[in-house]
């Protein structure tokens, strides 16, 4: 996000523009600070396991820290952590970076009354676990591909509520581009944030989106990495003109030429390993093996990069 932009009407009472920026700004930086990239991985793809199990598993296998999923139905959807569970994540060692939610801008009106209170439980929840650095919270934001001109400007109104909220809440909300939504290039997602312009809102850079589009690795990661709080990582192909999501190493993602790019850019901060919901039910899927077999392809180049 740039610093010259002022939205002061749109920051909570009581809060300067200033403030604002540095509080947010910080939560991706100041973990990530030690080194140049951290891997982590989230519950999204553990839903069968405790929040407790989950991230012994993830610190275990050696990830810098986990992302927890606050979608209904999961183990870490914030009404089922009470203050003892908070507790115990805090207390796990293991740095909580990001949360995951998935708001649809074009939801059904019910659906939509309904976000400003799920942003508001994420952001009770990120400040109970790291008041100091909350982690950001990331979501998709719905439509459909090809309606781009059409919704464009109604997707940054509602996307501003959203941004108002996360403010309120002193979170970061982090949204990114995704294939067969309304939102599936750089140039909209950039377009969205310059239209909303509020220092609550900043990108994901998730190149398995882009890859689907025939976009290059350095062309889609010169438009957003500077603006992305963190990186998604995963392969991607086409199959029988859908996308399929797979794990990084198993498509053909060149992540020696991916890693020198993002070292070339002297980017630092967190890569977020993403297990697709296509993997989660896939018969015979384990959910231990999926966050190890990412973690010995990824280490490996990370540190050959010397990006760790």
């Amino acid at each position: 996000m740039y610093a010259d932009k002022t939205l002061i009407d749109t920051c909570p009472q009581g809060i300067t523009r200033r403030a604002l920026l540095l509080g947010l700004c910080a939560a991706p930086c100041a973990r990530a600070a030690s080194s140049a990239i951290r891997l982590e991985i989230g519950n999204y793809g553990m839903q069968t396991l405790s929040v407790d199990r989950a991230l012994a598993f993830i610190r275990e296998i050696g990830y810098g820290g986990a992302e927890l999923c606050c979608l209904p139905g999961w183990p870490s959807e914030p009404k089922r952590l009470d203050a003892a569970a908070r507790r115990r994540i805090r207390e796990s060692g293991l740095p909580i970076s990001t949360l995951l939610e998935a708001f649809d801008l074009f939801a059904p009106a019910d659906a939509l009354r309904a976000v400003s209170d799920r942003i508001r439980a994420a952001g009770e929840l990120a400040h109970d676990l790291d008041s100091s650095h909350p982690p950001v919270l990331q979501t998709v934001l719905g439509g459909r591909s090809g309606d781009w001109e059409k919704v464009k400007d109604v997707m940054a109104s509602r996307l501003a509520e959203c941004a108002r909220t996360a403010a309120e809440n002193r979170i970061r909300l982090a949204v990114k581009a995704h294939a067969m939504q309304a939102v599936d290039t750089p140039a909209k997602l950039l377009w969205l944030l310059d239209k909303v312009n509020h220092p609550a809102v900043t990108a994901i850079y998730d190149y398995a989106h882009f890859q689907l589009a025939r976009l290059g690795i350095e062309e889609s990661m010169d438009a957003l990495l500077p603006r992305s709080a963190f990186l998604t990582l995963k392969d991607s192909r086409l199959e029988n003109g859908k996308p399929k999501y797979l794990l990084p190493g198993d498509g053909d993602v060149d992540y020696t030429r991916y890693f020198s790019k993002v070292k070339q850019m002297q980017w630092r901060g967190w890569a977020l390993v993403e297990v697709s919901r296509q993997l989660q039910t896939q018969s015979g899927y384990d959910p231990v093996e999926a966050a190890r077999r990412s973690y010995s392809f990824l280490s490996p180049l990370l540190k050959k990069a010397r990006l760790r």
